[in-house]
């Protein structure tokens, strides 16, 4: 493509992949992602908030004022560390209540999405009790976001490589969100995750396109188990022995355009979600990356 991807999306990247250390560091966190809203020349992001409120509140009028598009992550689904389709009874209402506490913070930051994922995977006996437990679940938060006019976002995720989440899938996910036809409900599909969904980029945008409101762009190791980078971990694009590099991404460029995804009107969210290279800091390696994206598009 000649013209500049710019045109036809909205570039961003993910903060607390970048600074990883964000999440145990809350002092780091206020640091690190003020300079990074003034750093990198984007217009969207995602971003986690530490849990201590009086951080909370150094870091709500600097992202509330920032004029960049934000979505917000609940970082303790992703970790696993609550489970919002359990059949126990307590560990369904806590994990309510800590979804409480973050809606509130996604709107204290005026998000504009908000980015979650199934619960655990279960055996085949409790898959469909598990599956109507996430739907009522998706009812309750969605209509809870819909005061501060927050879209919600399912992630799908591997169900038996690293995470293994209940929806993985992606034709499954978007049967998932059909049938609930909720307005502020669509799909973020991250595609470092959809080798390890032994799907193909292109039916991986075919089967979710609809519902698609979010983008991320990474890689992973799927062949080396013995890797650091192995399963889901986010490793840049072009790393060795990674599974997308520029050539993939030029497919998925392609396949986004197809679908409309990729338009001049909509200019639709397309999120780079890495770690930093090993032998290079934050800046050097989104550089890369960037740059990686773009010799893609002037491949399609």
């Amino acid at each position: 493509m000649k013209e500049n991807l710019k045109d036809y999306a909205k570039i961003g990247l993910v903060y607390h992949l970048l600074y990883p250390d964000c999440a145990e560091d809350p002092l780091y966190h206020i640091k690190t992602l003020t300079e990074f809203i003034n750093i990198y020349d984007i217009e969207t992001f995602d971003t986690i908030m530490p849990f201590n409120r009086k951080y909370r509140k150094q870091l709500e009028p600097i992202l509330k004022n920032c004029g960049k598009e934000i979505v917000f992550n609940n970082h303790l689904s992703l970790l696993k560390k609550i489970d919002i389709s359990s059949d126990s009874y307590v560990d369904y209402e806590i994990a309510l209540l800590v979804f409480k506490d973050q809606i509130s913070v996604a709107g204290s930051i005026g998000a504009k999405g908000y980015l979650f994922t199934s619960g655990s995977n279960v055996d085949k006996k409790r898959r469909k009790a598990a599956i109507k437990k996430f739907k009522d679940f998706c009812r309750w938060f969605c209509s809870r976001l819909s005061k501060y006019r927050i879209v919600a976002m399912i992630e799908p995720f591997d169900t038996d490589v690293d995470k293994k989440f209940l929806i993985g899938p992606t034709e499954e996910c978007a049967e998932v969100i059909d049938s609930l036809g909720i307005e502020n409900l669509g799909i973020e599909l991250d595609f470092a995750h959809v080798p390890l969904l032994r799907e193909s980029f292109y039916g991986a945008v075919k089967n979710t396109h609809k519902f698609l409101k979010r983008v991320h762009l990474g890689n992973c190791v799927l062949k080396n188990s013995d890797s650091k980078w192995y399963g889901d971990k986010h490793p840049p694009i072009g790393i060795e022995g990674g599974e997308i590099n520029t050539e993939e991404v030029a497919g998925i460029l392609s396949a986004l355009l197809k679908f409309g995804y990729l338009n001049k009107k909509t200019r639709n969210p397309l999120v780079l979600e890495i770690r930093p290279f090993d032998n290079m800091s934050q800046a050097e390696s989104v550089a890369d990356n960037l740059k990686k994206i773009e010799q893609a598009w002037q491949m399609i």
